[in-house]
C-alpha cells in the first residue's frame, strides 16, 4: 500500500504509527509545495482507513475546486453522506484538494463539521498554500509538513521513466524539489524565459518590464513555473559569482524571488508583483 512513493519516509512512518496505535487525528492538513506526492500519500492513507484498495471507493469522498473555488453547496451535499454509516469500508474519508480555494461560506460550513466530526470520519486537507486557510480551520487540523523532494531522487525517477540523462538532470535542477514541475517543464519555455530575461538585464527599460510583467501575469498556469525558473537562474548566478554584480546583491535578488512566490499565496496583484520583482532583478 505504501510502496512506490518518492521520498517522505518520516511522514509516512508517522502516519503508519498513528494508524497502528489507533491515534490518527480526525482532521489532518498535508502542507507542502505543489507536486511532491501529498495527494498520493493522502489517497494511500484513505485506503488504509477504509480497509480497501479500490479505484472509486464509495466511502472516500474527494472535494476539489470547480473552476477557481470550492463552493458551500459542495459541503452541504457532503453532510448528507458523512453522517451515515460507511457503505463498504471501516470508515469514511474526505479528501479536500486545494482547500485554500474554499469560499468564506464554505470554510465556515466545514469548520462546523470539524468542530463536531461524525463518527468514523476522517478529513485530509491537501494544500500547497496553507497560509491562505482560515486560522480556525488550521487549528482544527494536525499539520504534517512535506518537504521538497531531493533533486537526485527526481533525476533518478525521470531516468527510470525513460527521460535522457542530461534532460533528467536539467529538469531536476529547475524543479525546486517538485516532481510535477520536473515533469511539466517546457524546455522551450525555459529557454525563452532565460533569453528574454537576459535581454531585459542588458537593457532594463521600464517599458520592457511593464510589457513582460503584463504578459506573465495573465497566465496563471505558467506563473509558478516562471518563478521556479527565475529561482534556478538566480541560484546559478550566485554560484557563478559574476564579477559585475556582488554576491550580496545577487542574494538579495534571489530572496526577492522567494518573497514573490510566498506573496502568491495571499492573492497578490500578479502584474504588480512581477513589475516589482523585475525592477529588483534589473537593478545592478
Amino acid at each position: 500500500m505504501w510502496k512506490n512513493i518518492l521520498g517522505h519516509k518520516k511522514q509516512i512512518d508517522q502516519l503508519k504509527k498513528s494508524l497502528m496505535e489507533k491515534r490518527l487525528p480526525h482532521a489532518l492538513l498535508f502542507s507542502g509545495i505543489e507536486g511532491i506526492g501529498k495527494h498520493t500519500i493522502a489517497l494511500r492513507l484513505a485506503e488504509a482507513l477504509v480497509g480497501e484498495t479500490k479505484k472509486f471507493h464509495p466511502d472516500i469522498h474527494l472535494i476539489e475546486p470547480v473552476g477557481t473555488a470550492i463552493k458551500v453547496d459542495t459541503i452541504r451535499e457532503l453532510k448528507h453522506k458523512i453522517y451515515l454509516h460507511p457503505l463498504e469500508g471501516k470508515a469514511k474519508v474526505v479528501l479536500i484538494n486545494k482547500p485554500e480555494a474554499m469560499t468564506e461560506a464554505t470554510a465556515n460550513a466545514l469548520l462546523k463539521i470539524l468542530e463536531e466530526p461524525p463518527q468514523d470520519t476522517y478529513f485530509i486537507l491537501i494544500s500547497s498554500q496553507a497560509g491562505r486557510l482560515l486560522p480556525t480551520i488550521r487549528s482544527r487540523c494536525q499539520t504534517i509538513d512535506f518537504s521538497p523532494l531531493n533533486e537526485s531522487d527526481i533525476e533518478k525517477y525521470l531516468e527510470q521513466q525513460g527521460t535522457p540523462k542530461e534532460e533528467a538532470h536539467q529538469r531536476a535542477l529547475v524543479s525546486q524539489g517538485s516532481l510535477k514541475a520536473a515533469l511539466e517543464l517546457n524546455p522551450e519555455l525555459f529557454e525563452e524565459t532565460k533569453n528574454r530575461l537576459e535581454i531585459l538585464l542588458k537593457n532594463p527599460k521600464p517599458s520592457l518590464i511593464f510589457d513582460l510583467s503584463e504578459e506573465w501575469s495573465h497566465d496563471d498556469e505558467k506563473i509558478p513555473l516562471i518563478l521556479t525558473m527565475l529561482h534556478h537562474l538566480w541560484h546559478r548566478k550566485i554560484i557563478a559569482k559574476d564579477s559585475a554584480v556582488t554576491t550580496e546583491i545577487r542574494f538579495k535578488q534571489w530572496q526577492s524571488i522567494q518573497d514573490a512566490s510566498r506573496q502568491l499565496e495571499f492573492h497578490a496583484n500578479k502584474q504588480l508583483l512581477f513589475e516589482n520583482l523585475l525592477f529588483t532583478l534589473a537593478a545592478q
